[in-house]
């Protein structure tokens, strides 16, 4: 949902997948998450899909508004 969201608002993004890359699960496990998804936005670490919380970060880095959909 975190991918569509981001890629809805016009936004690019990484997608890491922890299951085919052992250093991505290793970043994860540094940043203290334990679940996935893990959005990472200028210095802000969300977990999970948090429209409201990805909403505020993306502001907060200079993007344009993203969808209220």
């Amino acid at each position: 949902m975190v991918k569509e969201f981001l890629s809805r608002a016009g936004h690019t993004f990484e997608v890491k997948n922890i299951e085919e890359d052992d250093k991505a699960y290793d970043e994860l496990l540094a940043l203290g998450a334990r679940s996935v998804p893990v959005t990472l936005i200028g210095d802000r670490t969300i977990t999970g899909f948090d429209q409201a919380q990805l909403r505020s970060a993306l502001a907060d880095a200079g993007a344009p508004p993203s969808p209220d959909r």
